[in-house]
């Protein structure tokens, strides 16, 4: 019956994306980031394939770039750039494409 009681006070495994050490207001972050990057994605539907990978090719290069980031301040701050970016993006892509059908 030991090994059983052994097995019982193991804690259950955690994500692999979830350390120890982070926070709800990381977890929250977390999927702002994701949704961030899913908007630039989205962003790039009607551009030209080419552009369009170039452009979520630059995008992941910069989300890999701040990957490992942990600390809530500069992650907001990032956070924060990136949507600026983004909406400067889709303004572009569509007066591009508001050119293109003239």
């Amino acid at each position: 019956m030991l090994p059983t009681l052994i097995r019982c006070q193991k804690r259950p495994a955690l994500p692999k994306f979830f350390k120890e050490d982070f926070t709800l207001d990381h977890f929250i972050l977390r999927g702002q980031v994701i949704s961030l990057y899913r908007q630039i994605v989205r962003c790039t539907k009607g551009m030209n394939k080419s552009d369009a990978r170039e452009l979520i090719r630059w995008a992941r290069a910069d989300f890999d770039r701040h990957r490992k980031e942990t600390d809530i301040d500069t992650i907001r701050s990032l956070l924060s750039s990136g949507k600026h970016q983004m909406h400067s993006l889709q303004s572009s892509v569509s007066l591009a494409q508001t050119n293109r059908m003239h």
